[in-house]
């Protein structure tokens, strides 16, 4: 068993990859880990191969008790509904509260010495089941997978306030890299940047210019002026200090304001944002966190295959694409555009197909509950 294996990552696309042997998981919003454990001790290590263990200890604690193995997954932190939320996940890091993080896990590239990789994505989520055995830690999950129509599962999951879905061919192997067996579709844009410039004061901060390198230049983007607290300001303008620079690290310069501060191009963060103009500028971008698992010179912008539509038209073009489709997880669901319940000023109506698609986003939460009711219940 190596010591660290470069992940498999997702290739972004608009509309999410279905067909024979694809199936989809939900897409979690936190750090990419993978984690190693030999001889009852689990290390975890980001998508560069740095150790993280000391940063998540009781994650690391639940891992050792699991045989040797090396598994891929995402740390995350989860809001009241269950939804990762990367900004909560970056408070419990910086208060070192981390004992109420989850490791979602979805894949087993080596069990003990076996070498898994090679083997098709069925095989290895199987072992990485019965690897999860070892373990009752509430810290470490199997992510399930769903063989729903994609777009239905797309449409389901940004109902749900969730991040979006990851579409992955079952009989793939599992190769490092960025693969086209692998794919991501999102509900709302999203993006890691590097940040080139702060606006405002020394105590305060307006806005973040920010840009992604192309073809090895680093290229303005637009700004984010949006999605701060005070102390997350206070936070960033800490960080942001030390990096001053005198001229412009872009390789075009934006249109000079007088309360710029220029930086090294070092810090990166999370954005989300509305859609990208036709000259690569973000529009109604949000920051949503620094990420320390992701060198800048690897930050490149993430093209999908077609232009995205804003939020509001994915997911109607998500239900449309799906509203022929009436059979959700094998079910043929009869009458799906009954009204269960009528339009009011909680939400709009929800129809038959709506509570089906929300029962198959929601299964592999309530499931292991029904299968295993509470002994103390009575018949």
């Amino acid at each position: 068993m190596p010591g660290f294996v470069a992940p498999q990552l997702a290739k972004l696309t608009d509309v999410p990859s279905s067909g024979p042997n694809w199936v989809h998981e939900v897409k979690f919003d936190g750090y990419r880990l993978q984690m190693r454990v030999e001889n009852g001790r689990a290390r975890l290590l980001t998508r560069k191969g740095l150790d993280w263990t000391d940063k998540f200890p009781e994650i690391a604690k639940d891992g050792g008790a699991l045989p040797d193995c090396l598994i891929d997954g995402e740390i995350c932190a989860l809001d009241r509904d269950g939804i990762s939320d990367f900004g909560a996940l970056q408070l419990a890091l910086s208060e070192g509260k981390t004992g109420g993080l989850v490791f979602f896990l979805f894949d087993c590239l080596f069990a003990g010495e076996h070498d898994l990789r090679n083997l098709p994505l069925s095989a290895r989520k199987e072992m990485l089941g019965e690897i999860l055995k070892h373990t009752r830690s509430k810290r470490l999950r199997y992510v399930e997978h769903f063989a729903e129509n994609g777009s239905a599962m797309l449409a389901a999951a940004c109902k749900a306030g969730m991040e979006g879905i990851i579409s992955k061919k079952l009989t793939s192997p599992y190769v490092s890299g960025r693969m086209d067996s692998w794919t991501k579709a999102k509900c709302r844009g999203g993006q890691e940047v590097v940040i080139g410039a702060w606006r405002g004061t020394q105590d305060k901060l307006r806005s973040l210019l920010v840009g992604t390198f192309q073809n090895g230049r680093f290229v303005y983007m637009g700004r984010v002026g949006t999605g701060y607290t005070a102390s997350v300001a206070g936070d960033l303008l800490k960080k942001l200090k030390p990096l001053r620079r005198k001229t412009s690290p872009f390789a075009v310069a934006p249109p000079r304001v007088p309360d710029v501060n220029w930086v090294e191009p070092e810090l990166v963060a999370e954005i989300e944002f509305e859609n990208v103009t036709s000259d690569g500028i973000f529009r109604q971008a949000a920051f949503k966190g620094l990420r320390a698992d992701k060198p800048a010179e690897s930050i490149v912008r993430e093209v999908p295959a077609a232009d995205r539509p804003s939020t509001e038209r994915q997911a109607m073009a998500a239900k449309k694409s799906a509203k022929g489709d009436d059979v959700v997880l094998g079910v043929k669901i009869s009458n799906p555009d009954k009204a269960l319940w009528p339009k009011s000023k909680l939400g709009p109506a929800v129809s038959k197909m709506d509570l089906a698609r929300y029962m198959a986003a929601a299964a592999a939460r309530m499931l292991p509950h029904v299968a295993r009711p509470s002994t103390s219940a009575t018949a």
